[in-house]
This record gives C-alpha cells, sequence and structure tokens, in this order.
C-alpha cells in the first residue's frame, strides 16, 4: 500500500472518530446539571479531553517521524529539489508561522487572572495564559489553513507557476 493512500485513510479515520466522538458528545446527556443547577456538566467530557490527548500525541508523533524521514531522504542530495517544490521555504513559513501565531496567542494571554470554578478549583493565571495562547494560535493557524487551501483549490500558484509560451 503506497504511503499517500495510507495517509488518506488514517485521515479519514481521525475524521471520523473526531465526528463520532463530538456527536455523542453533544448527544449524550449534554445538558448535565453541574452540582449548584445553574451550570451544565456535559457527561462525556472526558472523551472529549481524551480525543484531544490522543489527536496532539499522534500529530507531534508524526511530525517528528515525518522530519527524521525527510532528513533521511533528503540527506546527500544537494542543489535544487528535482520535483521543483521548494521544501525549504515551505518548512521555514510553516514553522515560523507557528511560532508567531504562538507569540502572538501568548501576548494576547499576558496577565490573565487565576480562574476559579464552580466547585472552587483554582487554575493559576500562567496556565490560563497558556491555555488562551494555545486557543488563539489554533485560531490563527486555522484562518491560514483555510486561506492556504482556498489558495491551493484556485489553482492559481498552479497557474502562474507553469511558463508561458
Amino acid at each position: 500500500m503506497k504511503l499517500q493512500k495510507l495517509s488518506n485513510y488514517a485521515l479519514l479515520g481521525c475524521i471520523i472518530v473526531g465526528v463520532i466522538c463530538f456527536a455523542l458528545f453533544f448527544l449524550v446527556d449534554y445538558n448535565n446539571m453541574d452540582f449548584d443547577g445553574v451550570h451544565t456538566s456535559p457527561a462525556l467530557t472526558d472523551l472529549i479531553l481524551v480525543l484531544m490527548y490522543l489527536f496532539f500525541v499522534l500529530t507531534a508523533g508524526l511530525t517528528i517521524w515525518s522530519l527524521v524521514r525527510g532528513i533521511k531522504v533528503n540527506s546527500g542530495n544537494s542543489g535544487p529539489s528535482p520535483t521543483g517544490i521548494p521544501s525549504s521555504k515551505i518548512t521555514i513559513c510553516t514553522w515560523g508561522g507557528v511560532i508567531l501565531a504562538l507569540v502572538i496567542g501568548l501576548i494576547c494571554g499576558l496577565g490573565e487572572d487565576a480562574f476559579t470554578t464552580v466547585s472552587g478549583k483554582v487554575t493559576s493565571g500562567g496556565m490560563v495564559t497558556v491555555v488562551d495562547m494555545f486557543l488563539v494560535a489554533i485560531y490563527i493557524l486555522a484562518i491560514a489553513t483555510i486561506a492556504t487551501v482556498v489558495v491551493s483549490m484556485s489553482g492559481y500558484l498552479t497557474k502562474s507557476a507553469t511558463p508561458k509560451e
């Protein structure tokens, strides 16, 4: 089985598992009242948390694997890429974008106060800042991803890279 086909099946599997878990989260006892009768506590919150941890670990592992694989495949190659894809520029832009999004998120979340839940559990201001940092970074990266997909689907880059006769 080719790597591309395996990648497509893995992505499809992750999407299906995610959709099923979120559907269960919203459909199974979502309006479960907390002990004070005002706040809701969905029954399957732990399912979503475990799913997000699993997706994070999976993504981090695949990122490290692809970096190691890319270094092994490209070691010994000198000169321009035979495919014409500027992979080094793409890598720099990708990592630069992620770091920039995290820095923007950190700046937006600085100075957050400690958060106290209804049950009295206190989360430090530093952890609230970190959570806000990641949320802002996710928003920025999601918008950048959507814009990239739209530009890619438009075919503009392919047309502009094609030599004119």
